[in-house]
């Protein structure tokens, strides 16, 4: 006899069953009752746990960070701009490395695209639940390092920034899914997550010498362990790692 979930892990369990259907079919089309049946549940036991079927589509893609101890050791931090280099490797690290290589969350990252091709109305339910969690230690982070002297506050606010940031990263994301050679990124993944980095603190206003510092003292992710390689003759700069833009 299977052993009986308890209540998290049997919401763990439908939340993972909900998932690839509404990837594949989208929210409109999908019904509780399929999700029930691959959960192997009843409708109603899963309405115990998600009032509707929207806050179960909400959860779905909140999941990944609620519960996160990366996420709640990154919001304990203290404002300053170590924590703020570390929200942004955070950040580039899900979208650049982690998300391409997990069917999971690019089934996720899916969901998320096909609900901005409907109403879009989850997506921004989503967006919110992101700002609140992260926004206001991002914030305070560029608020410390302005005042440490190692940001240069510009035209970008900070809400503006964390939400360029994020889209730019998203981006990066959404031309993976396909598995593909759809950009021709002339670099292996991590060190392309290295350089946008480097793009998305230099566009905050961090200062050079500050992303140096962090980067040489090891605080930076990514990091190739030797200077990368001399590129061929011919220009085309050599990729000794396959990404799913440059299959090998």
């Amino acid at each position: 006899m299977a052993p009986r979930l308890d209540s998290h892990a049997r919401k763990r369990a439908i939340l993972d069953a909900a998932l690839p259907i509404f990837a594949r079919k989208g929210f409109a089309a999908t019904t509780t009752k399929e999700i029930a049946q691959a959960a192997g549940v009843s409708e109603g036991l899963i309405f115990k746990h998600f009032p509707s079927k929207a806050s179960l589509y909400e959860a779905i893609f909140l999941s990944c960070i609620d519960g996160d101890p990366e996420y709640e050791r990154l919001v304990s931090l203290p404002p300053g701009t170590d924590t703020l280099v570390q929200m942004i490797q955070g950040m580039v690290s899900y979208f650049v490395i982690e998300l391409p290589a997990d069917p999971n969350e690019r089934a996720r990252h899916r969901l998320s695209i096909i609900s901005l091709l409907e109403d879009g109305e989850f997506m921004r339910q989503v967006f919110e639940g992101i700002r609140s969690r992260f926004l206001p230690c991002f914030a305070a982070s560029i608020d410390a390092a302005i005042a440490s002297g190692d940001l240069v506050a510009g035209p970008v606010d900070a809400e503006n920034g964390f939400w360029l940031a994020e889209h730019l990263c998203e981006m990066m994301a959404t031309v993976c899914l396909s598995g593909g050679a759809i950009v021709p990124y002339p670099c292996n993944r991590p060190d392309l997550a290295r350089k946008t980095i480097w793009f998305i603190l230099r566009g905050l206003g961090l200062s050079d010498t500050a992303i140096a510092a962090h980067e040489g003292g090891g605080r930076f992710p990514f990091v190739p362990s030797q200077p990368p390689p001399t590129p061929p003759a011919n220009g085309a700069a050599k990729n000794d790692e396959p990404t799913p833009e440059r299959p090998e």
